[in-house]
C-alpha cells in the first residue's frame, strides 16, 4: 500500500538507536517531520544530523527520560512547537534484563515497568488528546506503534520480568485499538525476537543466571536470530500503512508464536530444555 510519510510528523522514543533509529532513518527517506526523544542528547545530535542528510524535511529532538514524569511534561509542548499534533508516534524506547523470576530484585520489576509501560504511557497520554482534537475536527487520526517484544507472546524461561512488561504492552494496545478505532487513530504493536541492537550490549543478568555461561547462551541467540533493527523497521512502517493490528518478526518469534497458539505443550517441553542452567537452577 503507497502512503507517504512526507512533512507527516513522526515521534519517536528511543529515536537515537536501535529500532527507533531504524524507523526514523526510513522516515527521513521519505521527507518526514521528526522529532526523536531519547536521554542521551549527544547521541540525540548525532543521529538528527545522519537524519537531515537523510532527508528529512526537519529534525527535531528532546532530551528526555520517558521514566521520568517531569521530563514528559516537556512533551506536548515540543509537539506543539512544530505542528498540530503527532501523525505517527512510535514507542520503542525501553530496557531489557534477565533473571529467574524469584532472583529479580524488586528494585529491577520497578525499573521495568517504569520504562517499558509507565513509560510509554507517559507518551500515550502526552501526544493523544491533540491527535484526538485533530480527528474530532475532521483532520487525520494518526497512528501509535509499540514496540513490544516475542517475550510478550511466548513465556521465555528467565524472562518473567521482562516479559511481563511487555506483555502489558501488547495488552493495552490492543485496548487502545479498540477504543480509538472510532476516532480513526490506529494502533500496532511490533513484537520482534532478539534484534541485533546495542541493547544486547545492555543486557542485565540476576542471580543465577548471572554467570558466563548465561552470557554465551543470551549472545548466541542473538547472534543465531540475525534479526536487524532494519528488517523490524520495514516491518513496522508497512504495518502501519495496512493499519494492522501486530507484528511478530524474527526467527524465534515467528515460531514460538505459532506453537503457543496451535501447541502449547510441545513449546513448554521445548523452552524447559531450552532453560540457561536450568538443570543447575532445579538442582539448588
Amino acid at each position: 500500500m503507497t502512503v507517504s510519510f512526507e512533512n507527516k510528523l513522526c515521534v519517536i522514543t528511543g529515536g537515537s538507536s536501535g529500532i527507533g533509529y531504524a524507523i526514523a532513518e526510513r522516515l527521513a527517506r521519505e521527507r518526514a517531520r521528526l522529532l526523536l526523544v531519547a536521554r542521551d542528547a549527544t547521541a540525540l545530535q548525532t543521529a538528527a544530523e545522519r537524519l537531515r542528510a537523510a532527508g528529512a524535511t526537519e529534525v527535531r529532538t528532546l532530551s528526555a527520560d520517558v521514566a521520568s514524569d517531569a521530563d514528559m511534561e516537556k512533551l506536548a509542548p515540543a509537539i506543539a512547537a512544530i505542528g498540530e499534533a503527532a501523525d505517527l508516534v512510535v514507542n520503542s524506547a525501553g530496557i531489557v534484563s534477565a533473571g529467574f523470576l524469584d532472583d529479580v530484585p524488586m528494585d529491577e520489576w520497578r525499573r521495568l515497568h517504569d520504562v517499558n509501560v509507565l513509560g510509554l504511557l507517559r507518551v500515550v497520554h502526552a501526544t493523544l488528546p491533540a491527535m484526538q482534537a485533530r480527528a474530532a475536527r475532521g483532520g487525520g487520526g494518526g497512528h501509535l506503534v509499540n514496540i513490544a517484544s516475542a517475550a510478550g507472546l511466548v513465556s521465555f524461561p528467565g524472562l518473567a520480568a521482562y516479559g511481563a512488561t511487555k506483555s502489558a504492552v501488547v495488552t493495552l494496545s490492543e485496548c487502545l485499538r479498540l477504543e480509538l478505532a472510532a476516532s480513526g487513530i490506529g494502533v500496532t504493536v511490533v513484537c520482534p525476537g532478539f534484534v541485533q541492537t546495542p541493547i544486547a550490549g545492555k543486557f542485565r543478568l540476576f542471580g543465577r543466571m548471572d554467570n558466563e555461561r548465561t552470557r554465551r547462551f543470551v549472545g548466541d541467540w542473538f547472534e543465531r536470530n540475525r534479526l536487524d533493527a532494519g528488517t523490524v523497521a520495514d516491518r513496522t512502517l508497512d504495518a502501519v500503512r495496512r493499519n494492522r493490528r501486530l507484528v511478530v518478526v524474527g526467527r524465534d518469534a515467528v515460531p514460538g508464536y505459532w506453537a503457543k497458539r496451535l501447541a502449547p505443550g510441545l513449546l513448554e517441553r521445548v523452552l524447559r530444555r531450552a532453560t540457561p542452567s536450568g538443570r543447575k537452577r532445579a538442582a539448588t
